[in-house]
């Protein structure tokens, strides 16, 4: 009888594989607004399950909520200085991040085919959605924050860095869900993943540059001049009103 032990496999590199702790199953109850947006924060697996099943209600109320968080958010900036930025700047924020999406959609789609991702472009767009919906509700989760800032400062920079640091926590939430979405539907590294979600965070980061002023006043509702973002606010660090 042969005793010999057979030698255990080789281990994966950590750095080659990701892991998820979600879980797919289908969602309970009706696809509401609420419903939605609780699934997404406390199991978005269901939302993913949704998506592939081709329930278009899911990703529509993923939409509506991107964009009701993204216009308070907005109009939370824009109260810092009141007048029209009350109107411009909801506007502004939520087609910016709009625009930002339908930019990078195409990239994530190829980065993610790269990465050993055999999905459809629907799923793509809907985790997509997904990521940028979480990212918005942990705006609107600051809101209050904003606010009372907004109202109580005067420090134009104060806001301008405020509102940068709540955007940055709200995309590393939605980069650990993407990450892990992507595990879920088989991608087995993310090397050109992370890679994108860094072009994404620039893109983003531009596009508020694009159309500014977001937080101060100008001559104009959109600049007349084109900025790199960092030079941006290298130029207005410590001024009262953005200027163009």
């Amino acid at each position: 009888m042969n005793t010999e032990a057979t030698p255990p496999p080789a281990p994966v590199p950590p750095a080659t594989k990701i892991t998820s702790s979600l879980h797919i199953e289908p969602m309970s109850g009706p696809v509401t607004l609420l419903s939605v947006i609780e699934h997404l924060l406390k199991n978005p697996g269901r939302i993913l399950h949704e998506c592939q099943q081709g329930r278009l209600q899911v990703p529509a109320r993923l939409l509506l909520s991107t964009l009701i968080s993204f216009s308070i958010f907005g109009l939370l900036l824009g109260s810092f200085s009141g007048g029209t930025q009350l109107w411009a700047s909801p506007l502004k924020v939520t087609l910016g991040i709009i625009a930002a999406v339908l930019i990078c959609l195409p990239s994530l789609y190829i980065f993610s085919a790269l990465d050993g991702l055999d999905a459809r472009l629907s799923q793509i767009s809907a985790v997509m959605l997904s990521t940028v919906a979480l990212a918005g509700l942990l705006l609107l989760g600051f809101a209050p924050v904003i606010w009372v800032f907004s109202t109580s400062t005067e420090s134009l920079a104060f806001m301008g860095f405020l509102g940068l640091i709540f955007w940055i926590i709200g995309l590393y939430f939605g980069s650990r869900l993407l990450l892990q979405t992507a595990a879920i539907l088989g991608m087995q590294s993310t090397g050109f993943l992370k890679t994108w979600l860094a072009i994404f965070i620039i893109v983003t980061l531009q596009m508020s540059t694009s159309l500014r002023p977001l937080i101060g006043t100008a001559d104009t509702l959109l600049p007349e001049k084109k900025k790199f973002f960092l030079q941006h606010w290298v130029e207005n660090l410590g001024q009262v009103d953005i200027n163009r």
